[in-house]
């Protein structure tokens, strides 16, 4: 997570220390020259992070699996909006509250002269002055609804649908107003080529192109509501399916227009024989509430995927442990299945499973027979009635070069990784869990 930002800020922060911070320490004669360079800086760096956020909008396959699944790619989609929200702010202040102080009296602006008469040419800078202004205060506007919870989703994501026309309208603010020296420079040269880089998805995305090739149409063919709430949709897809490796999710749409795709875990393996899909949805929020109410059989369906890399795959083949709390558990309910078809487990699998289900049996109902025919010691826990899963009972069936996988809420997560990872008894590495908040 911390190298792509680290490029993201170090890459163009050294090209202008090596090319333009020289001739702006020989030139400058105080402080409103050191403010114009650090204007452009920082207008530089915007534009680099709006596009960076920009190109993994777009879920490139490459950058997915490089990143370590969706999961990832939206969280550092997420912290580079932040960041670039940042840099606005301080471009936007840098150009603002000098200029302000000096109106008011309390700092003085060197004497200018008269100005010549504007050509033809100044009124593309000026319309990129104005477009600028503009798309900036709409960024810090999207920041402040996506860290804002309290707004409902299908707000923030309508709102977010603006992306790509500030996007385009900051970059041709930030290369209008670039300055002539940087032309000449790896780092104007740099910058072009990145905003480039994220026009073409900000283009994609006003067409609603982004992730088309990995869309599959299908159709509801059985809602049964468990225990707890929790759904469960199977569905066969249309139009065909490419397989799935457990533990991986879909983008689902169900048609609502308002809240469009939701990532869900595949609650099921890949039989290419059977051909259907499975979903488990527990009705956390207000969509998902809703779902219960208006999904039925003979619903269509969009998916789009699959995605992730939480996929139970290490190479070194060693024993696993395995971690979920409430529907955390779906993950695992795919690989159960894909584990009993090739006739259960080849390495140690201890499964802690936790829920608040008042010690009844919980979804899944059959959950014992599932790790049995797969092979796998279930290790089950009521947290309404027993309290949460401590991390030495965790830590007493670690083995040496085993894995942990981890699905349930992030608290814990966060708690669980450092206390075994802090003992010593799991690598730093070994520690694998699904990170999705879309906000």
């Amino acid at each position: 997570m911390k190298r792509p930002l680290l490029l993201l800020a170090g890459l163009p922060l050294l090209l202008w220390a090596l090319f333009s911070l020289p001739d702006v320490a020989n030139s400058a004669k105080g402080f409103w020259d050191w403010r114009r360079a650090l204007i452009f800086l920082s207008g530089t760096l915007a534009l680099w992070w709006m596009s960076a956020g920009m190109v993994l909008a777009a879920r490139p396959s490459r950058l997915e699996h490089d990143v370590g699944g969706l999961d990832r790619l939206y969280r550092l989609h997420k912290h580079i909006g932040i960041g670039a929200g940042v840099i606005v702010f301080t471009h936007w202040m840098l150009e603002w509250l000098p200029k302000n102080l000096a109106k008011a009296g309390f700092i003085e602006r060197p004497f200018r002269g008269p100005r010549p008469p504007k050509g033809p040419s100044d009124m593309w800078v000026d319309l990129a002055k104005d477009v600028g202004e503009w798309a900036g205060y709409i960024l810090l506007a999207l920041v402040v609804v996506a860290l804002v919870r309290r707004i409902p989703y299908r707000y923030f994501r309508w709102v977010h649908k603006l992306f790509p026309l500030v996007f385009i309208a900051g970059a041709y603010h930030g290369l209008m107003l670039m300055p002539a020296g940087f032309w000449l420079q790896p780092l104007g040269w740099l910058t072009t080529l990145v905003a480039a880089l994220g026009v073409v998805p900000a283009l994609q995305a006003l067409r609603g192109r982004i992730g088309a090739q990995r869309r599959r149409d299908g159709i509801v063919e059985a809602v049964t509501v468990h225990a707890g709430g929790v759904m469960e949709v199977g569905i066969r897809p249309i139009s065909r399916w490419p397989g799935h490796q457990a533990g991986q999710c879909v983008l689902a749409d169900f048609g609502d227009v308002a809240e469009g795709a939701h990532p869900f875990t595949l609650a099921s393996a890949w039989n290419p024989s059977d051909g259907r899909l499975s979903l488990a949805i527990k009705p956390l929020g207000d969509y998902t509430r809703s779902l219960a109410g208006r999904l039925k059989a003979g619903d269509a369906v969009r998916l789009e995927g699959p995605y992730g890399g939480f996929t139970f795959d290490e190479a070194q083949g060693g024993a696993q442990v395995w971690v979920a709390g409430g529907i955390g558990v779906t993950p695992f309910l795919a690989r159960l299945e894909e584990l009993a078809a090739a006739g259960g487990s080849r390495v140690p699998v201890d499964f802690f499973y936790s829920s608040a289900d008042h010690g009844g049996p919980g979804f899944p109902a059959d959950l014992p027979a599932r790790c049995a025919a797969a092979r796998v010691t279930l290790h089950r826990r009521h947290t309404d009635r027993d309290g949460p899963i401590p991390s030495q009972m965790v830590e007493a069936h670690l083995r040496p070069g085993c894995s942990l996988w981890f699905c349930g809420p992030s608290t814990w997560g966060d708690q669980l990784e450092q206390a075994l990872t802090r003992s010593g008894q799991l690598a730093l590495g070994a520690f694998h869990r699904e990170l999705f908040e879309f906000r």
